[in-house]
């Protein structure tokens, strides 16, 4: 996950940039190296699929 200007990331499936305070990430529960972003549109559309976990608040990865 690249955060952008400190304060954004691209969603992993539309590839729209969103703020790290509306971005939502799943995470692999077994491999916590993976994490994708996405945003609240793409997240309805996915859904959390089997094997996965869901972070809402990601917003303490800001960078000041």
């Amino acid at each position: 996950m690249n955060i952008i200007d400190g304060e954004k990331v691209e969603c992993g499936r539309c590839e729209d940039v969103i703020s790290l305070e509306d971005a939502n990430v799943l995470g692999k529960a077994n491999n916590r190296s993976y994490a994708k972003p996405l945003c609240d549109g793409c997240l309805k559309k996915v859904g959390v699929p089997k094997g996965y976990e869901l972070e809402r608040d990601v917003s303490y990865l800001i960078e000041n």
